[in-house]
C-alpha cells in the first residue's frame, strides 16, 4: 500500500510508526495519522528575481518555504532557516528534525539559536545531502 506524502521530511516521519508485524492497511492508517501531525519547510536558493505571495525574492538569496508557501528571503542561510524554523516550530513545537543538504551548511549557531528560544522543542539535525535545498525542515 502507498502512503502519498508531499516532502522527504513528511515521508521520514510517517516511517516512524512502521510496525513490520502489523497488516498493510493498519500500517498506513497509522503513518497517515501520523502525517496530520506534521509541518514541513524548506530551505533553497533562489535561482531568480521574483515576488512570490508578495514577498520579494532576489536571485541567489535563500529562500525559505512553509508548506511549500515563500515566507522568508534573505542573503543569509541562518535568516531564512530560523524564519521557517520559527514558523514551524509555533504551529507544531514537539520535535524538529533539520536534514542539511549537500552544500552542508554549518548549523550549529542556528541550533543553538532554536534550543535557547524554544527549549521546550527537541531537536534532531540529519546530514541529508539533498542537492537543491540547503535544508528540510519536519515538526511533529
Amino acid at each position: 500500500q502507498i502512503v502519498p506524502t508531499r516532502s522527504i521530511p513528511a515521508g521520514i516521519s510517517a516511517l516512524v510508526p512502521f510496525e513490520p508485524s502489523r497488516g498493510a492497511a493498519e500500517n498506513a492508517a497509522e503513518m497517515i495519522e501520523t502525517l496530520a501531525t506534521v509541518a514541513t519547510g524548506a530551505v533553497t536558493v533562489a535561482s531568480r528575481d521574483a515576488k512570490l505571495d508578495g514577498l520579494e525574492v532576489r536571485k541567489g538569496e535563500y529562500l525559505g518555504l512553509c508548506e511549500g508557501t515563500p515566507i522568508a528571503s534573505s542573503p543569509s542561510f541562518e535568516v531564512a532557516a530560523r524564519a521557517v524554523a520559527d514558523r514551524l516550530v509555533a504551529t507544531q513545537p514537539g520535535v524538529l528534525t533539520l536534514l542539511t543538504g549537500a552544500d552542508d551548511h554549518d548549523v550549529g549557531a542556528l541550533v543553538a539559536a532554536l534550543e535557547h528560544a524554544h527549549p521546550q522543542t527537541e531537536l534532531e539535525v540529519h546530514v541529508g545531502g539533498q542537492p537543491h535545498y540547503a535544508l528540510l525542515l519536519g515538526a511533529e
